[in-house]
């Protein structure tokens, strides 16, 4: 931090103190001993309210310009969402001057409720533009140079004024003010923090309900948790004993030890699930077979379905043991009861290869030999992979993958329930390869 920012930092933090010390004398010279209690209910978003708008925005483009209309694809948590343009590109925003609780990759206090809060106002709004720090120019990439910076302005109403939701987050107590003082907005963000620090409210420090803050870890399996998931899917402290079956870069389909009766099929298996890296390093070395302990957390997540998130304690309790990979019958025309499973598909016809994307993930679309639909996901933290010529139109494939629930934005939110082939090594070479029988 250079040290213009840091004296910025100084002052509002100086000017947090006062305000507080401010709010305690009015309380102390104050007669009335019925003082007001602030609730969540009671709170006011009187700075968003005033703020406006004033840079033209019609006929540019955001990526272009750093200010243009956009429309929603989807949130991804309470500072994160991805808009398409007039154009069909798809930008990933990380808002501005905020950092609200995490929601996916790790589950924290308040996240949920503040990415609820964000997707609700997005959803209802009836034009949404995005704004960079800088306008007349490109718009600005995160540090992860996979995300642009931004302020989100929503309206609800035709007649209504465009709100900036970056404000109005923190004035709902769900964010510290965390940008620079010397933005464009800075004032009034620091204004607003101010008064939303001194509610206490949220995460500022009120307890969320729904929140466990439990330190207790629960040591349960696969099953028991797709069994009773409401039970722990409020940031508990799980731990977990089981087979890893595939990697997808650095994240593992992995199985339970022993087999349960599944009450969807009605057979006996292990039940598996998908265990999202988190950004952890190390999952990667944990091969197929390997049987591994951990802590982590569940989470449903709207578009990637059911998962475990932010591993910790990872141990090795053996490197080899025979893993599970279930067959999908000719009677099988939808994979959604196999939802964390790795299987195997005889005879896919692949149709067509979706679009490779700048990071190399494709989708192939095709049908198994029954008629039903299938996708078959190659993502871009695989690696190795197929070549995204690899997959010939016409030609049958026997594919193992993991099986995946995927909430398509683009498609009106459609539920599929796609193969993620996973890492090619020499151990998993053949879970992309021609079938014997073509027809």
């Amino acid at each position: 931090m250079n040290k213009q920012l840091l004296s910025r930092w100084l002052l509002l933090v100086m000017l947090l103190l006062l305000g507080l010390t401010a709010v305690g004398c009015q309380k102390d010279n104050d007669d009335n001993d019925d003082d007001e209690i602030i609730t969540v209910d009671s709170l006011t978003t009187e700075y968003t309210d005033k703020l406006k708008l004033t840079a033209s925005y019609k006929n540019k483009d955001f990526l272009a310009d750093g200010i243009g209309e956009v429309t929603l694809l989807r949130v991804v948590d309470g500072d994160t969402a991805h808009f398409l343009n007039k154009k069909g590109d798809t930008i990933k925003i990380r808002f501005l001057n905020i950092n609200t609780p995490e929601s996916t990759g790790v589950i924290a206090a308040w996240g949920k409720k503040a990415s609820s809060y964000t997707k609700i106002k997005l959803q209802a709004a009836t034009e949404i533009v995005l704004e960079s720090e800088v306008l007349d120019q490109a718009a600005q990439l995160d540090s992860t140079g996979g995300r642009y910076l931004g302020y989100v302005w929503y309206r609800l109403g035709a007649n209504d004024d465009l709100r900036l939701l970056n404000l109005e987050i923190i004035e709902q107590c769900f964010s510290y003010f965390t940008g620079d003082p010397a933005t464009k907005y800075g004032d009034i963000f620091g204004t607003a923090f101010l008064k939303s620090y001194a509610t206490k409210l949220r995460v500022f420090g009120e307890t969320d309900p729904d929140f466990s803050y439990s330190s207790v870890v629960s040591e349960i399996t696969i099953a028991e948790l797709k069994n009773n998931y409401s039970s722990y899917s409020t940031g508990s402290r799980l731990k977990m004993t089981v087979r890893v079956v595939r990697l997808v870069g650095n994240s593992l389909f992995v199985e339970d030890l022993e087999p349960t009766l599944n009450a969807d099929t009605g057979l006996s298996t292990k039940a598996g699930i998908f265990l999202y890296h988190s950004f952890v390093s190390g999952l990667g070395k944990y091969l197929p077979g390997y049987v591994i302990s951990f802590e982590c957390q569940a989470s449903d997540d709207e578009t990637y379905g059911t998962q475990l998130v932010n591993p910790k304690n990872l141990r090795t309790v053996s490197k080899t043991s025979e893993y599970s990979i279930t067959d999908i019958g000719n009677e099988v025309t939808n994979l959604k009861n196999y939802e964390g499973f790795v299987v195997r598909v005889l005879g896919f016809k692949v149709n067509k290869v979706g679009k490779e994307s700048d990071t190399g993930a494709f989708t192939i679309y095709g049908t198994m030999r029954n008629g039903a639909e299938l996708m078959v996901r190659v993502d871009a933290d695989a690696n190795p992979k197929i070549a995204f010529d690899y997959p010939q139109i016409g030609s049958r494939y026997d594919v193992i993958g993991g099986v995946s629930k995927y909430v398509n934005a683009y498609e009106g939110n459609a539920v599929y329930y796609q193969l993620k082939l996973g890492n090619l090594t020499e151990q998993t070479m053949n879970d992309f390869v021609l079938s014997e029988n073509q027809k």
